[in-house]
């Protein structure tokens, strides 16, 4: 008899107990225990310390036990054999894969430019045809005044509003839309009023049916937009603009990267800042905005550098003098900040300046670096004393390849002459910026100056591509959104301290009491959800008083009964094409100054070369991604997208959003900051053979490449080692290249097996997904209908799948492609989609369709219920498992519940503790009674479900999208784990194969500790091995309760073999038992406040150790996405009685402030200027900044409205409430680089494969401590191989009090001296320009508009309607 059967039925009393035992035959019974006496003794000489073979008998044990139970449960050997008879492998040509995924992609680009081009098409064309009429009053859907009632009772529209109907759309992402229509955006600073807005908006109303028509034609297009020159967006469909009542709207098309991009080509561009004693106080500041709204033109693709001038030229961040550095967001960020350092003082050099800005522009140019193309120098200042005509003319004549373009900064600057030839001269435009409101209009008219040469060219319409960027949320203001985050955070901890002051002074009491049963509540207080819990308040039956409705908010909750109110980004790219205007000349109104008081207004018709705008659509990232099937990468296999700067565009490890803000710098994230190459190098030092396929990319080659990384997942808390096979491939058409990942091995080859749907013999094939213990990714797709109509939106995935299982075995079905036989490169006859789809056409995957009916079969032993099979290969153990009732050994190991998971995407899953827990047996998976409801309709003559049938069935049926979706706390397995390959207990289970293929994967949360019973996950990989190649099929697995886990293993492993007698074990105070993982974490330990750390933050010694005997491989990751945090100073509330004054200035900005937004709510903004609409809405944002302040440093008493949606758990204080309790400490994001160790287990270390036996490791830490009369002692440990799993048995001795320190798994700031930092900032990788570059027209001298004509908008009206209206607003009040 084997040995390791005599261990399977030495393990038979500690399971089963002596009643199951008598049932096995006697005679079995006699020869085991016979053989034990006469193999086992103890014979050998036993370890002072620790019973080192005794610990071997555990680990075997143990291992053989678990997998055991495993196996059996699962029936993996019945699916694996149906796999191994059916299923055949297949190598994967990597670079033939590429290509047909490469092919998609180009087909999804050439449909997108398509659409592009049309509504470019059409805006020119409809601008051309329309007759401008100063006196037009265009008739629109404003987004931002939809939908809204008095009083809500939807009687009666607000005034200004209009009723527009709107219906959720999933490929919206959800939002409620309306798809006959499109509506505008309109900015804050921008007058809609105006004659020339009035126009444009009036002229692109026939856009609408381009719009309606390219989304018919392709369904799968997301948003539409036309942005104008003028500031509005028109989007398509129409939409309800979402902003928070309290936040100001800070979006314009004009500034967003699609925009920019379209709009200009790329430039160099020099920002010269006067800085000299004159430019203070209100110049100052005007100055620094200017700047600052310059940099938010620019993009990744441009490159810049701002210059402060006084008597000597020098850069604002002394790491970029004399150079021009990309403009990508984090070299933003630090021109940004040291804009707030710069001083004013001295004379101003002009000359100096200028002519450095001009000899780095040419150094530049000679070298071959920066863009190429449009080169820049923007001054700002208060005022040129001379137009500096011999500097132009040594730099810049006579082809004249620099713009200057001038902002004279000051109203009473009345000398313009000067500045405003320093412009003209030089193929720029002059401005004077007046005030802080009309900064951006200002400042964005030098873009249709750049713009000037591509329309002149007309016909050219070059079609760009924006770097990732998230929907609506401009990057730009990651630091304002984390400043509002936090003072949204003051604000609410300081309304609930005001309400617990308030109910002291009414009640006396800061406690409401509540029934101690209920576990809600008692969980709630324990979880110190209102900051302290019950024993450091020293009440247990009292809950700390918040407002009743906060405490009733939380409850709900935690019960599951409100949405879940964080935002969610949505990446995207946008593809967009800029619109010119035909007409080469304009008719201006001139202003001309006859005599000292009387000027005439005159029409001049002008040539001029105007852009109207930018066409565009967006990409969502995801749309690429569903071009290239995870299916078809294989498990641990994935895909990522460059562009030509080397950012990535979406790669498995890209994390652009931290505590849902985005990152300072997440579209900037560079290739080889996510592939990270096995080397011990120091940070950022970039691998030679990275970088060559970097480079590759950028070019947009063909290649392929071999590559050592190091991974992490689970949150960068466990890492491994890999080795992968890069295949990289150019997308037309644009600036990315695409790449596809497998790893070596495994990843070369793929289960092959496919079942033809109309060829299945044994019936219908729909019955087998008749059951409702089932499953499919939810983003994958298998078949899909072209349109989202309101019948096929409210399918989930499986419905869909069921749906189109039973339509494809009619005769007429017929398998369709996305881009199949509907495409068409015939650009003149509308190219892809050009005919428009029927609301009932669809597309499908054959393969993944084809290989989900195939897995369905093979897994068809998982929903047995009968005996488990039995064959003399499983051992006495297995025979035992096999003929114990079913029932009877999931409920001694607490299994809850056990699935299998396919390549293609399908999850089977029994809910066990269910079936063995209810005394009738009856399996009940969604409650009592559902097993009565039936979710499908039987179909005759219709080939879907009707709307009314799909909304009665919603809320019983799996398979039809509920009203709401469960919390996180009561999501059940299948919701949180359906994501099949995707899942980290696949990857992980897939990963242990290599290592050993007859074992589990165990993982525990890392909380497990601090919850009552966990559930320990456990995973095993079927690999199907023919002709000597394997390739996984599907993952097993089983969840059972953590606690009974823990019991088995102690009832092992605290007492001996057979009854021998034992000096220690794992119940002795001698000794400790720890079980580990293949990662360090803890699975089993005696202190249950342990499970799921990491055992260096319990033993750190210990665990050192079993790094330094190579148990485990010490893995450093950096992580180059990081965010670290900087304390922002605390106001203190005393500075309002150290200065009264204040209290004074806020008091009269409040005035200010309530005026300002009574002249927006009450439509005075129809009669004001342009510059006063904007200086008005901006006046009011920051007169509620202010206040904002003011509250952080003001008596609770004082009322203001809290924000629910970004409420912070509330602040409690018992005792004599104080201010300052409610006071939180501020901090500022900036992005950091950081770095940490994990841990890889070595098994090859504790197991000889040659001789197949295990090599335990002992150790002693000699010398640790030293006693009290002076003898030093060690400490003994051994770490033994637990077979069939991934976990390892250490066992320390605890008699000799060592000294432990703790290791740790944080992340840790990397920290980098000065030279370093600079170089990496203005020394950017490798980077490829962008392709198109117009930059120069010959006929662009004709041009003589340079903003000479502007003037002051004083008016007797401007100067009298500050009082009226403030006796408007006494009288009505």
């Amino acid at each position: 008899m084997h040995l390791k059967s005599v261990y399977q039925l030495l393990c038979l009393d500690f399971i089963v107990g002596p009643s199951i035992m008598k049932s096995v035959s006697s005679n079995v019974s006699f020869l085991v225990y016979v053989f034990l006496f006469l193999a086992i003794k103890e014979s050998l000489a036993r370890d002072a310390d620790i019973p080192h073979n005794e610990v071997t008998n555990w680990a075997i044990r143990f291992g053989v036990q678990m997998w055991e139970i495993g196996k059996q449960t699962t029936r993996l050997k019945d699916i694996h054999e149906r796999y191994k008879q059916e299923a055949t492998i297949r190598r994967v040509d990597g670079l033939e894969l590429l290509r047909q995924m490469a092919d998609d992609v180009d087909k999804m680009v050439e449909s997108r430019t398509l659409a592009v081009r049309r509504i470019m098409d059409v805006a020119e064309q409809a601008s051309m045809s329309h007759r401008e009429d100063s006196g037009i009053v265009a008739n629109y859907y404003n987004a931002k005044r939809l939908n809204e009632w008095y009083d809500g009772d939807q009687v009666e529209l607000k005034e200004g509003y209009k009723e527009l109907k709107l219906t959720p759309n999933p490929r919206f992402f959800g939002t409620s839309v309306n798809l006959s229509l499109s509506s505008v955006h309109v900015p804050t600073n921008v007058f809609d009023g105006a004659p020339d807005v009035q126009n444009s908006l009036f002229w692109s109303e026939r856009l609408n049916p381009i719009f309606v028509h390219n989304y018919e034609t392709d369904p799968t297009l997301s948003w539409q937009f036309f942005g104008s020159s003028t500031g509005y967006m028109r989007q398509y469909p129409a939409v309800k603009w979402l902003q928070d009542e309290y936040e100001a709207d800070l979006f314009d098309c004009r500034v967003r990267p699609w925009y920019i991009r379209a709009a200009a080509s790329a430039k160099d561009m020099i920002i010269l800042l006067d800085t000299s004693g004159s430019m203070t106080g209100v110049r100052k500041e005007i100055a620094r905005h200017v700047v600052i709204n310059l940099l938010e033109t620019l993009s990744d693709n441009d490159f810049v550098n701002v210059m402060k001038f006084g008597e000597v030229p020098e850069a604002v961040v002394p790491c970029f003098q004399d150079k021009l550095v990309q403009a990508n967001l984090e070299n933003i960020r630090e021109l940004r900040l040291a804009l707030d350092e710069t001083e004013t003082v001295n004379i101003a050099n002009f000359s100096a300046a200028l002519t450095q800005g001009f000899e780095i522009l040419a150094k530049y140019n000679r070298t071959n670096q920066g863009t190429q193309c449009n080169q820049a120098i923007m001054l700002v200042t208060d005022g040129a004393p001379q137009n500096y005509h011999e500097i132009f003319e040594k730099y810049n004549l006579p082809h004249k390849p620099v713009r200057l373009f001038t902002y004279l900064i000051g109203r009473e600057i009345t000398d313009t002459k000067a500045t405003e030839d320093i412009s003209c001269n030089n193929k720029g435009y002059f401005t004077h910026v007046t005030t802080l409101a009309e900064v951006r209009e200002q400042v964005l008219k030098y873009i249709p100056v750049l713009a000037r040469p591509m329309v002149l060219y007309q016909n050219h319409h070059p079609v760009v591509w924006s770097h990732v960027y998230a929907d609506l949320t401009d990057p730009k203001l990651s630091d304002w959104l984390w400043e509002l985050r936090e003072r949204r955070r003051q604000r609410d901890r300081t309304t609930n301290f005001r309400q617990l002051h308030k109910i002291q002074a009414e009640n006396g009491s800061y406690y409401v009491y509540f029934d101690p049963t209920q576990k809600k509540k008692k969980k709630l207080a324990e979880k110190k959800r209102f900051g302290r819990s019950m024993e450091s308040i020293g009440e247990p039956s009292a809950l700390p008083l918040t407002r009743l409705s906060t405490l009733k908010l939380l409850l709900q909750r935690l019960e599951g009964k409100t949405a879940n109110s964080n935002p969610r980004y949505r990446l995207m790219t946008t593809l967009a094409t800029p619109v010119y205007d035909r007409r080469n000349f304009s008719n201006i109104t001139e202003y001309i100054l006859v005599n000292d008081a009387v000027w005439v207004e005159r029409i001049k018709t002008v040539r001029t070369a105007n852009i109207l705008g930018v066409a565009g659509t967006d990409v969502p990232v995801k749309d690429f991604q569903k071009l290239i099937p995870a299916y078809k990468l294989g498990v641990n296999g994935y895909s990522f997208i460059t562009t030509n700067n080397g950012y990535v565009l979406f790669h498995p490890d890209y994390r652009p959003i931290y505590q849902d803000i985005l990152k300072p710098n997440f579209n900037a994230v560079d290739m080889s900051e996510v592939e990270l190459v096995d080397t011990d190098d120091e940070p950022r030092n970039n691998d030679t053979v990275l970088m060559q396929m970097r480079r590759e990319m950028i070019e947009k080659r063909d290649g392929e490449m071999n590559m050592r990384v190091r991974v992490h997942i689970d949150s960068m808390r466990r890492a491994s080692i890999r080795q992968n096979r890069y295949f990289y491939k150019g997308i037309k058409e644009t600036p990315f290249s695409l790449a596809i990942v497998q790893p070596e091995g495994y990843g070369a080859y793929r289960v092959e097996g496919q079942k033809e749907i109309k060829h299945y013999r044994l019936g219908n094939v729909s019955e087998l997904f008749k059951k409702k213990n089932w499953k499919v990714h939810p983003d994958w797709i298998y078949c899909q209908y072209m349109y989202d109509t309101p019948d096929h939106a409210l399918l989930t995935p499986e419905a869909e799948v069921f749906h189109f299982m039973e339509r494809s075995q009619r005769p007429a079905w017929k398998w369709r492609s996305r881009y199949g036989a509907q495409s068409s490169k015939d650009s003149s006859k509308g190219g892809i989609y050009s005919k428009r789809q029927n609301k009932d056409d669809y597309f499908c995957d054959k393969d993944l369709f084809q290989s989900l009916v195939f897995d369905a079969i093979a897994t068809q032993p998982f929903d047995e219920k009968g005996l488990i099979k039995y064959s003399k290969s499983d051992g006495p153990l297995g025979y035992l498992v096999a003929v114990i009732p079913r029932l009877g050994i999931l409920k001694m190991f607490g299994v809850s519940i056990i699935f299998v998971a396919t390549r293609s995407g399908l999850l089977k899953w029994h809910d066990e503790v269910t079936l063995a827990e209810r005394e009738d047996g009856v399996y009940h998976p969604y409650g009592e009674g559902y097993e009565n409801r039936n979710p499908y309709r039987k179909h005759h003559g219709k080939s879907r479900h009707t709307r009314s049938q799909r909304f009665k069935a919603r809320r019983g049926s799996p398979f039809l999208r509920p009203v709401k979706r469960r919390q996180r706390n009561s999501r059940h397995f299948s919701e949180s784990n359906n994501g099949a390959i995707d899942e980290i207990w696949y990857k992980r289970a897939v990963e242990q194969n290599s290592v050993e293929p007859d074992s589990f994967v165990y993982s525990l949360p890392f909380d497990a500790g601090m919850k009552n019973d966990s559930l320990v996950t456990a995973s095993h990989a079927i690999f199907v091995d023919k002709e000597g190649h394997k390739a996984p099929a599907a993952v097993v697995g089983l969840q059972f309760k953590h606690s009974l886990f823990v019991e088995t293993f102690f009832n092992i492993t605290h007492t001996c073999m057979a009854g021998m007698k034992c000096n220690s074990t794992c119940a002795s105070e001698e000794l400790e038992c720890y079980v580990l993982d293949n990662n360090g974490f803890i699975i089993i330990s005696e202190k249950r406040e342990n499970s799921g750390k990491f055992f260096g933050e319990v033993d750190g010694t210990i665990m050192d150790s079993l790094v330094h005997y190579e148990i485990y491989q010490k893995i450093r990751i950096y992580d180059y996405q990081s965010v670290c945090f900087d304390k922002t100073e605390k106001k203190s509330s005393a500075s309002l009685l150290l200065t009264p004054l204040k209290t004074i200035k806020l008091a009269a900005s409040w005035a200010v402030g309530r005026l300002s937004w009574l002249v927006l709510q009450t439509q005075l903004s129809q009669f004001l200027s342009e510059s006063w609409v904007g200086a008005i809405s901006q006046l009011a944002e920051e007169v509620r900044e202010e206040v904002d302040d003011f509250v952080e440093a003001t008596d609770p008493n004082q009322d203001f409205p809290p924000d629910p949606k970004y409420s912070d758990p509330p602040v409690i204080e018992v005792g004599n409430p104080n201010i300052e309790a409610a006071r939180i400490n501020k901090t500022r994001v900036r992005p950091c680089d950081r770095e940490v160790d994990l841990y890889a287990l070595q098994q090859e270390k504790l197991y000889d494969s040659e001789k197949q036996q295990n090599k335990p490791l002992k150790g002693r830490l000699a010398s640790c401590s030293q006693s009290t009369f002076g003898n030093q002692c060690g400490r003994s440990f051994t770490a033994h191989r637990i077979p069939h799993s991934n976990l390892i048995l250490v066992v320390v001795d605890t008699l000799c009090p060592c000294d432990s320190r703790k290791m740790s798994i944080e992340p840790t700031e990397v920290y980098y001296n000065e030279t370093e930092r600079c170089d990496r900032l203005s020394q950017p990788l490798y980077r490829q320009r962008p392709t198109e570059c117009i930059s120069y027209h010959p006929e662009e001298e004709e041009i003589k508009m340079c903003g000479t004509c502007s003037k002051s908008n004083f008016s007797l009206f401007g100067l009298l309607l500050p009082l009226y209206v403030i006796l408007r607003s006494i009288l009505s009040s």
